[in-house]
């Protein structure tokens, strides 16, 4: 059954199936939360936010607190991606019924805590970016995020650096090609935004109106 509950939240987790058919519960919040995460990252909120409460609605029919707590740090990656900051409260409320070290380390890692969080608890294609933060190069964090396969996961890396002001122009580029790739326009313009931002404190006037005339077409 482990196995199965983990199907939930693949796109940062581990991965894994059953032998047996899953419970309906559990594909029918797996498929709501991969509809909000589509809809989230092309920019529909508010179809989003209907997705997620469905998903929520559906973990609920079992009771299971970890698989909801699975679902909304995976939302709260998700935003984090998008430059977005969260509201922990409700995954804060079922983290005081019932505590997975795994997932404190890894809220602990989305909200900057860096500090509280222990390398070996967090799943394994953040640990190089940790790492490296750690450290305090920046070329070894640029490195790390860049190097990082699955999209998702290098974009919420890029979103954690920018929260942490470790960002750079190859992180930012990094973050902008992947979300153009996938046609996420939600990060994609919020990274563009960043990056216009870096240009302007630069005084790379040119580069910086370029980006502001991409980000003004796209809005159209």
């Amino acid at each position: 059954m482990k196995k199965i509950l983990w199907i939930l939240i693949g796109c940062f987790f581990l991965g894994g199936c059953g032998s047996k058919p899953a419970p309906e519960w559990i594909s029918a919040s797996f498929n709501q939360l991969e509809s909000y995460k589509k809809n989230y990252l092309r920019g529909k909120e508010r179809i989003a936010e209907l997705n997620f409460r469905k998903a929520i609605e559906e973990i609920k029919t079992s009771g299971d607190i970890q698989i909801m707590e699975k679902a909304y740090l995976t939302k709260y990656a998700i935003e984090t991606a998008a430059l977005e900051t969260f509201d922990d409260r409700e995954y804060l409320r079922l983290e005081a019924l019932q505590q997975t070290p795994e997932y404190t380390h890894f809220y602990h890692f989305l909200k900057g805590s860096f500090a509280k969080v222990d390398v070996n608890g967090l799943p394994p294609q953040y640990r190089g970016v940790f790492k490296a933060f750690r450290n305090g190069k920046q070329g070894d964090i640029d490195k790390e995020v860049s190097a990082i396969d699955d999209p998702l996961s290098r974009l919420i890396a890029a979103g954690l650096m920018v929260q942490q002001k470790q960002d750079s122009e190859i992180i930012l580029n990094a973050a902008i090609k992947t979300a153009s790739e996938q046609g996420w326009k939600k990060p994609l313009l919020a990274h563009l935004k960043r990056l216009q931002l870096v240009y302007e404190a630069k005084k790379e006037r040119e580069k910086a109106s370029s980006i502001r005339q991409y980000i003004e077409l796209m809005n159209e």
